[in-house]
């Protein structure tokens, strides 16, 4: 087992740790549930840097990375509609597109085509965390200081959905034509 998978894996055990942590009546929960999210977002960056830097690129690894990532943005969209910080329509269209996509990724593994991540699916997994990780938190802050910030991480999260739409229809166009090559 590569370094870079383990990382992997450790990401993927901290979504339920942090879901938790998140939905619990603990004190302080938001700022531990930001912390588990914010390691588990930028340990993301840290396994990509490692196996490619190591060469431990593994098939392993492409198919968990991803899975890590829509695990961490699922729950975190999930658990934030359950305590009021999201709209469960916008939390859906995310989801339904990261399910569809992801589907439609491995779907082409099985046809040979090979499914690069876009520059604007990477931003807007950028925003989509970016957005996340404001709303687990502005509760913390004083008023009027909170609202600004809840509006802020809303309408992030509003760009991210425009990223998240346009990508998926982006892997579409771009990817359906491949596939029907193979």
């Amino acid at each position: 087992m590569t370094m870079a998978n383990i990382i992997t894996i450790v990401r993927i055990i901290l979504v339920p740790i942090f879901l938790v942590v998140l939905l619990t009546e603990l004190e302080n929960k938001e700022i531990f549930a930001f912390i588990i999210f914010i390691i588990a977002s930028v340990s993301d960056a840290l396994d990509g840097f490692i196996a490619r830097k190591y060469n431990q690129v593994t098939d392993l690894g492409k198919f968990l990375d991803p899975l890590a990532d829509k695990l961490l943005i699922t729950g975190g969209l999930i658990a934030l509609v359950a305590v009021n910080r999201v709209e469960t329509w916008v939390a859906a269209l995310i989801i339904f597109r990261e399910i569809f996509i992801t589907s439609f990724r491995y779907y082409s593994l099985t046809r040979d085509a090979v499914f690069a991540a876009s520059i604007i699916a990477k931003r807007k997994t950028f925003f989509q965390i970016t957005a996340i990780g404001i709303l687990i938190i502005y509760n913390i802050f004083p008023d009027p200081y909170d609202l600004f910030f809840y509006d802020i991480g809303t309408y992030i999260l509003y760009f991210a959905l425009f990223l998240t739409i346009f990508s998926g229809i982006e892997y579409i166009k771009k990817y359906s034509s491949l596939i029907k090559k193979n």
